[in-house]
């Protein structure tokens, strides 16, 4: 029996242990069907992989711009605070210096209403100059006895509650007015000067209560007003 050449061929790979034409061709063809599967799987991955990182960058990119925009309107925000704190220390510095302009007690009417209670008799007050936190008194005294007079106005004005009691009051000047000498006075009036300073950081209630007992009506309801109106503690 005489085979035919692919016959010949077929029993070559079959003593070689190859497959079939067909069987290879289907063999290669499932293997490149699974490569084709497995780098669109890889494609597929890698692409989503991408898409994802796109989006995340989109949404970084996003909440970076969101980021700033609240940044600056914080900075807006912060400048108008200090702007309005800056108002608000302005008007209260205003108000504190309006307060204590109605309520200090350097007001002429308390001042003068404590001196009119401790003036001695025999002694006329004829200026009154302040000087930053100084006060400067100006009178004479008429004897007998001027400097004693003189001594007990000094010593009186010490317990005065609107002055200061640690600096007290100082005697600047005591002298005898020579001009004022007639035949019907044994001696001249004694003209002097009398320096003290106010007192600081009084308490409001405590003001209050000298004002009432010195009668600085006025004052005193100025303080009662304030009070109400949440001014004063």
């Amino acid at each position: 029996m005489i085979s035919t050449p692919f016959d010949l061929l077929r029993e070559k790979r079959e003593a070689l242990g190859l497959p079939e034409p067909s069987v290879a061709q289907k063999a290669t063809r499932q293997t490149l069907l699974q490569g084709v599967a497995i780098g669109s799987g890889i494609l597929g991955l890698a692409l989503g992989i991408s898409g994802l990182l796109f989006l995340r960058g989109v949404f970084v990119k996003a909440e970076l711009d969101r980021l700033a925009t609240v940044e600056a309107e914080e900075q807006q925000l912060q400048s108008r605070l200090n702007g309005s704190n800056a108002k608000l220390k302005q008007v209260q510095g205003s108000n504190r210096k309006l307060v204590e302009g109605l309520i200090g007690t350097r007001s002429s009417s308390a001042l003068m209403r404590d001196l009119q209670l401790r003036v001695p008799e025999g002694v006329q007050l004829t200026d009154a100059q302040q000087q930053d936190q100084d006060m400067v008194l100006k009178g004479r005294a008429n004897d007998p006895q001027a400097f004693v007079r003189i001594n007990a106005l000094q010593l009186d004005l010490k317990r005065s509650p609107l002055l200061d009691a640690g600096k007290g009051v100082t005697l600047l000047k005591a002298s005898r007015d020579r001009s004022d000498a007639t035949k019907d006075l044994a001696a001249p009036a004694v003209n002097f000067e009398l320096r003290f300073s106010f007192r600081d950081g009084l308490p409001p209630a405590s003001e209050k209560l000298i004002l009432e007992q010195l009668g600085a009506e006025g004052l005193t309801r100025r303080m009662a007003l304030l009070q109400k109106e949440g001014l004063l503690p």
